[in-house]
């Protein structure tokens, strides 16, 4: 009982000694604002998203703005109405995906459409605390391309939900974690 009660002890521990870094991550990044990309991919899912990749694009920070996980009922007029965009824009360089369901259905519904389209360089804008998963996700997928991390929203203490950004950490995790050990296993089978 006592071997349980350490080893669960510990594992407490290192979770919430990651939880610290991983809280500490989120309060210090720095946005790369002025540099610009072949293409922006928005996840959807979260306040003001589309609202900030849309004033990128707009603001020439990209060609092309791809919006990821569109729900399917969400017609194409229904979303550009949403958006509020130019219509040059639109018809241009506007598209989106609504294969998605969850972070790595974005990674795989943007690779599909970053191999239809000459992109070398790709401005993620997601959420701030979404963004570390996020980019695990597209780096396991999509790891030849250059990424520029564009997280939407600060870090503010006092607006914090805790327990939803444990959820998210414990999330991040689980993809380290997945990607580490489909990493070695690749490694694996083609060194055999």
């Amino acid at each position: 009982m006592r071997l349980i009660f350490s080893i669960f002890f510990s594992f407490l521990l290192v979770w919430f000694g990651g939880y610290l870094w991983y809280i500490n991550k989120l309060t210090s990044g720095e946005l790369t604002v002025n540099e610009k990309t072949d293409a922006i991919v928005v996840l959807t899912g979260g306040q003001n998203r589309l609202n900030v990749a849309i004033k990128l694009l707009e603001d020439g920070l990209a060609e092309k703005l791809y919006i990821s996980g569109v729900d399917e009922k969400v017609t194409r007029a229904e979303l550009l109405n949403l958006l509020g965009s130019k219509k040059e824009l639109e018809e241009c360089c506007i598209e989106s995906g609504n294969q998605a369901e969850d972070t790595v259905g974005n990674a795989i519904e943007t690779l599909k459409w970053l191999e239809n389209n000459n992109i070398k360089t790709l401005r993620v804008v997601t959420s701030l605390e979404h963004m570390p998963r996020a980019m695990v996700e597209f780096k396991r997928f999509i790891p030849k391309i250059k990424f520029i991390e564009h997280p939407v929203g600060s870090w503010r203490p006092e607006n914090i939900n805790y327990f939803s950004l444990s959820q998210e950490y414990s999330k991040y995790i689980i993809s380290l974690l997945r990607a580490k050990a489909l990493d070695q296993l690749y490694n694996k089978i083609t060194s055999s």
